[in-house]
């Protein structure tokens, strides 16, 4: 985020510094994960287009209420790198957590993570002709319950932001072809004849 973005966001509490690093506030997560546990509560799909980074630029217009006046040269270049802002605050908050490691230049999700994901993926049960939103809402459901597992072991004390972070996880794997792939899966699986897909 260019200089001015940056102290645009950290002069209203919008952002915060760790280390050499540029995250969201705890504020702006608070309200992003609020958001997130809204989302899910409501039935809305777990994919939905950019729908987190629509939540984040809501929730800092949000914040910052009628506090909008500023340069222009402060405020494009805030809401113009909110987003990869919001991705890098995630990937913090899910490497806490313990499904995931952030290197410099992408996030690696934790191999029992995944395999506990795929695990739990197979069993997932399908009628042949099912929509894909319906099978993403099956595959979501055990994310999900992986990542709320993960939390209890490992970061209790962030277990409110399990909902935001299954989601952020969720199209995170859909955004680098896991999920295309975990689905493709289950879908084969789901056509084989009832003896040949028992082990």
């Amino acid at each position: 985020m260019h200089p001015s973005g940056v102290q645009f966001g950290l002069s209203r509490g919008l952002l915060q510094l760790r280390g050499e690093e540029v995250l969201l506030s705890d504020q702006l997560l608070e309200a992003i994960s609020l958001e997130a546990q809204l989302h899910l509560h409501l039935g809305r799909p777990p994919i939905d287009g950019n729908f987190l980074v629509d939540i984040t630029v809501r929730a800092a217009q949000n914040a910052l209420g009628n506090q909008q006046e500023g340069r222009r040269q402060e405020i494009a270049p805030f809401f113009a790198h909110l987003n990869r802002t919001m991705y890098y605050t995630l990937c913090r908050v899910a490497e806490r957590a313990g499904l995931a490691r952030k290197e410099p230049r992408r996030l690696i999700t934790d191999p029992e993570v995944w395999t506990e994901f795929s695990n739990g993926a197979v069993d997932v049960k399908i009628k042949p002709g099912k929509s894909i939103a319906k099978l993403q809402k099956s595959l979501f459901k055990v994310c999900h319950d992986v990542v709320k597992k993960r939390y209890a072991e490992n970061d209790p004390d962030n277990a409110r932001h399990a909902d935001l972070i299954a989601l952020f996880m969720f199209n995170f794997w859909n955004a680098t072809g896991l999920l295309p792939m975990a689905q493709a899966v289950v879908i084969l699986d789901s056509n084989l004849p009832e003896s040949s897909s028992t082990n």
